[in-house]
């Protein structure tokens, strides 16, 4: 007995050893159905013959989503064909294959996934793909051909009677297959800056073209059309000449109309927007007209190569407060100021009620203002009052000490108590009266009612004026206007009623221009002309009217009169800055160079080294992504990849991608990225040989291509379940059972 135990253990390890197997479980099959626009209807048509035992189904485009059936029609998944997301969806349901319907005509590269794959090849439906193709970077004036490519896939041959015939015959004839390939009729209309061209074309399986050729003298655009059995295709190129100016224009509308009647690309806007499409941002408009991310966006286009204008429109300029902003340091000019110095005090309200609307807060940024408006030679104070009076400060000079000790008690400023405005009135008064300055005001600033209204304060304000005025505001509805009204007119200054406390900015703003002299001087002002680019063969008349500025150390002055400056220019960050201290809408209006020495001055304004540009061209095999600019070491990021730009001309070079390659590219240069573009995307339906495309993916993933719906039924429907576990678990136990049957005969021994 126990001889023949242990003979069965040996043969069950044996056995264990050679391990044998039995067909018993089902194969687990994932079908991938293709359902992209070139795909679907033969995926569709031979939809009931991939109806298999036991199979999950998941129908796929730019998306991909689970189905219950191979005749499920999805049309909600993308006009593309990404792969990618398909296997992750068919990985998902833990398959022992993939079975994937398709007309390989994938719009990314997708690798294996440790599953094998089976691929059915769809010849894709007939179609007919519009493109058109321009010449990279196109100079201006260069007469140029854009080309119309049309893609023609063929059509598919009508479906074998015998449904288990080869799927593989149903592929469109084609030239390279030998066969006679199908034609179709189509119409090509294009239309650009040539006119019309229209042509009659009869298509064969393949590529061809159709030139239009034009001078490329501004911003174009052309759009093609194809129409045929098939259906309608459109295509539209926008081209601009690499050296053609875009100029974004901001609150000077005079300005616009010169330089469109110079064939620059002109964009009237109302805001600053990302990304900034152009080469020059004339600025028009006031520092305040923007927000922070706005002024921000104006400072980093500059620093990558960007051009800036600034214009002494009524808001532009020192009008518009800019040299207070971060730009200050970009802008050209410098108010010039006048002689003498003013005396202000403000007579600030900071009872409960100007917590309401935030107007106290409002109220602290107007005097900021007021405070970095001024020169060092103006004084400036400020008492503060609510039940009673008090000195934030007494006043001081605007020396640059005396502005940051000045800024840092209003912002400590709080609001509380009542309105009693007297006191503080009369001390405002008092203090003036020794400031060493021709000109002295007053500013009384209220929301309310004052419970002290007497008549000496009015007394009060006809004794010091003219030498010291009074001007009053008045804030919000509930303000006491008779009163303030009165107040400023005893005092020979001016009532100010501010009706939204969010207006109180700009008032303090226009009141710094007035009362520091930023204003535009009338008159008859000759211009004088230095050397330059921009200012040759220039003879500009007299001004009418001027800003008072002087042109910064660092920059240039092209055009001045008497010690005044008219325009300036020079270089900041890696782009360059102009300013015109006239108002173009009252100078220059009858004289014709105007036009022509503006479009100068954008022209020059326009030719930074630095200024990028970088387009990206989808050939047959690869992307070509081109660049231009001034560069040392640029680099290419995209796709995962990370390639160097070879130069092929001056500040041009070049880069090629997979033509898998999509979405975002950046181009980087000392590891800090430059510029931004979107790669082209591989258009659906295109000449390429998707059989293969599926051979090659089947293979590299332990699979096989299938000719036909017949061999897929074919495929094993069962895997084998291993024997070799259970006979080594088998082998095992009778092991056990020898050894105890060992144990008891030697213990029956032993007893004996």
């Amino acid at each position: 007995m126990l001889f023949w135990l242990r003979a069965a253990v040996t043969a069950l390890l044996l056995l264990a050893f050679w391990g044998p197997s039995l067909p018993v479980q089902p194969v687990r099959t994932v079908v991938l159905l293709d359902q992209s626009p070139s795909a679907r209807a033969a995926v569709w048509e031979v939809a009931p013959q991939l109806d298999l035992p036991g199979a999950q189904y998941v129908a796929f485009a730019s998306g991909a989503v689970q189905v219950a059936s191979p005749t499920a029609r999805r049309l909600d998944l993308g006009e593309g064909t990404l792969l990618k997301e398909a296997l992750r969806k068919a990985q998902a349901l833990n398959p022992d294959r993939i079975v994937l319907v398709s007309d390989g005509l994938f719009q990314d590269r997708a690798e294996p996934v440790g599953i094998p794959i089976y691929g059915l090849y769809l010849p894709p439906s007939p179609h007919i793909s519009l493109s058109l193709l321009a010449p990279a970077l196109p100079a201006k004036g260069e007469t140029i051909e854009v080309r119309a490519v049309l893609d023609f896939t063929g059509a598919r041959a009508p479906a074998s009677p015998d449904r288990g015939s080869s799927v593989g015959a149903r592929a469109p004839a084609s030239p390279d297959r030998g066969s006679s390939p199908e034609r179709i009729r189509a119409r090509l209309t294009i239309n650009g800056p040539a006119g019309r061209l229209e042509r009659d074309l009869e298509l064969e399986p393949g590529r061809s073209s159709v030139g239009y050729r034009f001078q490329l003298d501004e911003p174009s655009v052309v759009t093609a059309q194809v129409e045929s059995s098939l259906g309608s295709e459109q295509a539209r190129l926008e081209l601009s000449p690499s050296d053609s100016t875009r100029v974004w224009v901001l609150g000077d509308a005079a300005l616009a109309r010169y330089l469109k009647a110079q064939g620059f690309a002109v964009e009237e806007r109302q805001e600053i927007t990302l990304p900034i499409r152009a080469e020059v941002v004339a600025l028009g408009v006031g520092a305040r007209d923007l927000s922070a991310a706005e002024l921000d966006a104006l400072q980093s286009f500059l620093n990558q190569g960007g051009s800036l204008l600034w214009t002494a429109t009524p808001r532009g300029l020192f009008f518009g407060g800019w040299e207070r902003t971060s730009l200050a340091d970009s802008l050209p000019v410098e108010p010039l100021e006048e002689p003498g110095g003013v005396g202000i005090v403000l007579v600030l309200d900071v009872s409960g009620s100007m917590l309401e609307a935030d107007k106290l807060g409002l109220a602290v940024v107007g005097s900021l203002e007021l405070i970095r408006s001024a020169r060092p030679q103006d004084y400036i104070g400020v008492v503060i009052f609510s039940d009673r009076p008090r000195w934030l400060f007494r006043p001081r000079p605007m020396t640059e000490q005396g502005r940051k000790e000045a800024e840092s008690l209003l912002l400590s400023t709080s609001a509380g108590g009542g309105t009693m405005i007297r006191r503080a009135y009369l001390e405002a008064l008092e203090a003036l009266e020794p400031v060493p300055t021709a000109s002295k005001q007053v500013i009384a600033l209220t929301d309310g009612l004052a419970a002290d209204v007497t008549p000496d304060l009015f007394d009060a304000a006809r004794d010091a004026s003219p030498k010291i005025k009074t001007s009053t505001v008045a804030i919000g509805a509930d303000a006491d206007r008779q009163f303030l009204r009165e107040l400023a007119q005893a005092g020979g200054g001016s009532f100010w009623d501010v009706p939204s406390p969010q207006d109180l900015p700009r008032f303090f703003l226009e009141e710094a221009q007035r009362a520091f002299k930023r204003e535009a001087l009338e008159g008859s002002f000759p211009v004088s002309v230095r050397p330059h680019p921009v200012t040759r063969d220039t003879s500009p008349p007299a001004l009418r009217v001027i800003l008072p500025a002087r042109t910064k150390p660092w920059a240039q002055t092209l055009l001045s009169s008497g010690e005044g400056t008219v325009l300036a220019v020079g270089e900041s960050g890696r782009g360059r800055v102009a300013a015109l201290t006239t108002d173009l809408s009252r100078s220059w209006r009858d004289w014709r160079g105007a036009s022509a020495l503006l479009a100068e001055l954008v022209r020059w304004l326009s030719q930074t080294p630095a200024r990028p540009r970088v387009q990206a061209i989808r050939e047959d095999d690869f992307v070509k992504v081109l660049l231009e600019g001034q560069f040392e070491r640029p680099s290419l990021r995209a796709a995962g990849l990370e390639q160097s730009f070879a130069p092929t001309g001056p500040l041009r070079f070049e880069a090629r991608l997979p033509k898998e390659a999509m979405g975002q590219a950046v181009v980087f240069e000392n590891e800090q990225p430059r510029l931004r573009l979107l790669l082209p995307s591989l258009p659906e339906w295109r000449l390429e040989d998707g059989r293969a495309n599926l051979g090659q993916l089947a293979e590299a993933s332990g699979g096989q291509l299938l000719a036909s719906t017949d061999e897929l039924r074919r495929l094993e429907g069962r895997k084998a379940l291993s024997l070799q576990l259970p006979l080594v678990a088998l082998a095992l136990l009778l092991f056990l059972l020898e050894r105890y049957l060992e144990h008891r005969r030697f213990t029956t021994i032993v007893g004996a």
